[in-house]
């Protein structure tokens, strides 16, 4: 990577998605001149929060950033890719994420730790299981074996394949035929991801039951 003068700034704010801020944490640990101009803009960043007063936004405005931060609603922002991904029409899709908030749609999922919402999916998915999966933080989805090619969308948390390879909210992930991995939610919110399925799955470790 080159000198990260194009992002620092959102470095400094904590505002960089996971995966450029990953890479951005590397770059720094060996980097001095980058070093340096973190140091140089949080001086800055620090002076100016003393200069700006805070200001206590109106319980409304408040109420709704919540309610978009930690409601059904904050899943808006994938209506289309949803779409899309379970072949539905975005005012579907709307629908669907919205009712992810009704505990009464979930059922146990496959292992102890887990639920599945099923999905039904569009033409284009015919006859390929669909779900939500939501693993609990740190429950882990034993390795196993594609029999058909699965097709995952992280919606919410994030998930740590055994590998190391870790996939968060908006990343998708495609296992083809033949394939096999095990997988670890992440520490923090629950791991909420759309699958789908083509074919059968062959566990290689025995599955916990649900409880």
């Amino acid at each position: 990577m080159a000198h990260l003068d194009d992002i620092l700034a959102e470095w400094v704010l904590e505002t960089l998605e996971p995966p450029a801020r990953e890479a951005a944490e590397r770059h720094l640990a060996d980097c001095a001149r980058c070093q340096g101009e973190v140091r140089r803009l949080s001086m800055a960043r620090d002076a100016l929060s003393v200069l700006t007063p805070p200001v206590e936004p109106p319980a409304s405005v408040l109420g709704a950033l919540m309610e978009r931060m930690e409601g059904p609603r904050r899943f808006e922002r994938f209506a289309e890719p949803v779409a899309s991904f379970f072949d539905l029409s975005r005012e579907h899709s709307l629908r669907m994420l919205e009712s992810l908030g009704d505990a009464s749609r979930w059922m146990p999922g496959p292992v102890e730790g887990s639920e599945l919402f099923p999905v039904e999916p569009g033409p284009a998915r015919e006859g390929m299981m669909a779900a939500v999966l939501r693993l609990h933080p740190g429950v882990r989805y034993p390795k196993h074996t594609h029999l058909g090619r699965e097709l995952n969308l992280v919606l919410e948390g994030g998930l740590r394949e055994d590998s190391g390879h870790e996939v968060w909210p908006g990343e998708a992930l495609e296992k083809t035929v033949g394939s096999a991995h095990g997988f670890s939610a992440l520490l923090g919110p629950a791991c909420l991801c759309a699958v789908l399925l083509e074919g059968a799955t062959e566990f290689e470790e025995a599955l916990a039951s649900p409880s």
